[in-house]
């Protein structure tokens, strides 16, 4: 099982946002900014969690 769950998702300005989360629900890491497009917004979230193993992946950036 994964130690925590990070979401892609697009906040209300429609700019592209991270959230880590542990599996109590706590937030422990977030993007502090929004990327304008999907790409830097992954380059962003792959930079500060290198440790895919431990986390789920969950992409909420679809129409």
């Amino acid at each position: 099982m994964a130690e925590h769950t990070v979401r892609l998702y697009r906040d209300t300005a429609g700019q592209f946002r991270w959230q880590r989360r542990a599996r109590n629900g706590r937030v422990i890491s977030d993007s502090a900014e929004g990327y304008t497009t999907k790409g830097a917004a992954l380059d962003g979230l792959y930079l500060a969690n290198r440790d895919g193993d431990h986390y789920q992946f969950i992409d909420d950036t679809a129409p």
